[in-house]
């Protein structure tokens, strides 16, 4: 009997001391969601009045955006009138322009009759009359001046016999004057570049004889007769790829 009663001491005690562990527990699990509670309250009413105060500032910034965006358009506004009023201004003035310009030329053109009377003439006597043609064949070009005179004929600073020494060349840049008869009655300066002797003889006999019928129109029948006139295209062909010149092939091998 007295174990049973110890026992029965035992259970209330346990169940008196449960119920206290669990106020213990439950107090402090209140007293935060009232802290809680009072935290959120007070952050509320902040948040609010920083939504209000930001609200005119917005405001504010809208307003001067629209009222330099309407600042900018009445200025842009404002220019294109004044350019359109300075060009109508411009067109005026130029309309009425010309008609004191047309008047002008006619003051002057009486001037000028006047003026010449009284000019002094130039002195051309000395200088004789200068007849130019420019001769090419293959890559050389000539440049030629031919004047009335006794038949010299200077190329490149050099006499004609120097510069070519060949007989053949020779002969082939005096054909045109040689054909009209004009070889004792003319005088030559010749300047030549590019090509070689042969080219340059060549081009240099077309010059002579664009020169001549510079000269003399009468002579240009006869010189297109003997072919002196036309210009000579041959030149040599150039290489292509693959091939040793022009047209010349590798040797052909069967194995």
């Amino acid at each position: 009997m007295a174990e049973k009663e110890v026992k029965e001491k035992t259970t209330k005690t346990a169940k008196t001391a449960a119920p206290k562990t669990t106020t213990k527990k439950a107090e402090p699990k209140a007293e935060t969601k009232t802290m809680k509670k009072t935290v959120k309250a007070e952050e509320k009413p902040a948040k609010k009045v920083a939504e209000k105060e930001a609200k005119p500032a917005a405001k504010k910034a809208e307003t001067k955006t629209t009222a330099k965006a309407t600042e900018k358009a009445e200025t842009k506004t404002v220019k294109k009138a004044v350019k359109t009023e300075e060009k109508a201004e411009t067109k005026k003035v130029e309309k009425a322009e010309p008609k004191t310009a047309a008047k002008k030329p006619a003051a002057k053109a009486e001037e000028k009759p006047a003026a010449k009377k009284t000019a002094k003439p130039k002195k051309t006597a000395g200088k004789a009359q200068e007849f130019l043609g420019t001769g090419k064949r293959k890559t050389s070009v000539a440049r030629v001046r031919l004047t009335t005179g006794t038949g010299k004929i200077v190329v490149n600073g050099e006499d004609l016999k120097k510069y070519f020494v060949l007989d053949t060349l020779i002969t082939i840049v005096k054909q045109p004057l040689v054909l009209t008869e004009t070889e004792n009655t003319v005088d030559i300066v010749a300047n030549i570049y590019g090509g070689g002797k042969s080219g340059q003889a060549g081009a240099l006999r077309h010059g002579i004889t664009r020169a001549l019928i510079d000269y003399k129109a009468e002579l240009r029948p006869e010189l297109k007769k003997a072919g002196f006139v036309t210009r000579d295209a041959r030149k040599k062909e150039r290489k292509k790829y693959g091939l040793h010149k022009a047209r010349r092939a590798p040797q052909f091998s069967k194995r």
